[in-house]
């Protein structure tokens, strides 16, 4: 699979979501093989891109990238999985994954600082897209990302 280039896609937390009505420890099994496979592709050097199944069983992607962490990855690895990893494979050659003058200018700025606790990825304070705010999110008191 990664001499093909494949990237891995793991929705990791659509395991416990889907096994909502059976016992904890089915659910935990599940979660822990699933978890396990991802350390294993991402041990061999392996490309993530970061994917939920967001809408279906979750509107949060916090536990996600908890269990993304939990897998083994770092911070800079789950952060290039949301952002510099896809833009290589959907932009074109240079025209994303970059901030710099010339790029497309599509930000997302955090609450907080996602290096100190990975959640935090999913604090999303506003959105640019072409540097047009096209999403701010409502001011309120979020302690669950801290």
């Amino acid at each position: 699979m990664k001499s093909n280039h494949v990237a891995f896609n793991p929705t990791l937390h659509v395991f416990k979501c889907q096994d909502r009505h059976d016992r904890i420890s089915v659910q935990d099994k599940n979660a822990a093989t699933t978890i396990g496979q991802l350390r294993d592709w991402v041990s061999l050097g392996g490309e993530v891109i970061f994917g939920t199944d967001i809408g279906a069983v979750d509107t949060d992607p916090a536990e996600e990238y908890a269990m993304m962490a939990e897998a083994g990855m770092s911070f800079p690895q789950i952060l290039a999985s949301v952002t510099t990893t896809p833009a290589g494979r959907l932009g074109g050659p240079g025209e994303s994954g970059k901030i710099e003058v010339g790029q497309m200018a599509d930000l997302v700025a955090l609450n907080r600082d996602p290096s100190r606790n990975v959640r935090a990825l999913a604090g999303v304070a506003y959105t640019l897209r072409a540097g047009k705010v096209i999403y701010q999110a409502a001011a309120r008191n979020d302690a669950r990302n801290r």
